[in-house]
């Protein structure tokens, strides 16, 4: 018997879907905000943090362009089974696992993030096929 066939349904606020960007997916993020037509002057961000986002067009903008905190926020949202990019991340930049969670609620923990995430700025975490595959 076939696994059932997962529906995106529903929308995602752009703030949602941004609250799990790092900056770790070689301007991935920004490629699928350009694709979507959504408004990002400052080169990083959406203009409009309120916009409500198809969860399939997020979908498409983790399988298509790579983008990391696309895949988590419906990581999130539809519970898959599947590794965090921000989690990796934060490993990455920060050295330690777990911090995650932490992480979206701590703006103190955010700031050391950005502290620290120069060193790292030309470094690029490739989306396993664990992400992908979750995503399908």
């Amino acid at each position: 018997m076939a696994a059932p066939v997962r529906t995106w349904s529903g929308e995602i606020q752009v703030s949602e879907w941004e609250q799990f960007h790092l900056g770790l997916d070689g301007g991935a993020h920004q490629k699928a905000l350009a694709a979507l037509g959504i408004a990002h002057r400052d080169g990083v961000r959406a203009d409009e943090q309120y916009l409500l986002v198809p969860a399939e067009s997020v979908r498409r903008a983790a399988l298509e362009f790579g983008d990391h905190a696309a895949a988590d926020v419906l990581r999130a949202r539809f519970g898959l089974e599947s590794p965090s990019m921000l989690g990796r991340g934060l490993k990455l930049v920060l050295g330690r696992d777990g911090l995650e969670q932490r992480y979206l609620d701590d703006p103190g923990l955010q700031l050391r993030f950005l502290g620290n995430r120069r060193r790292f700025a030309n470094h690029v975490l490739p989306l396993p096929a664990a992400v992908r595959k979750a995503l399908a």
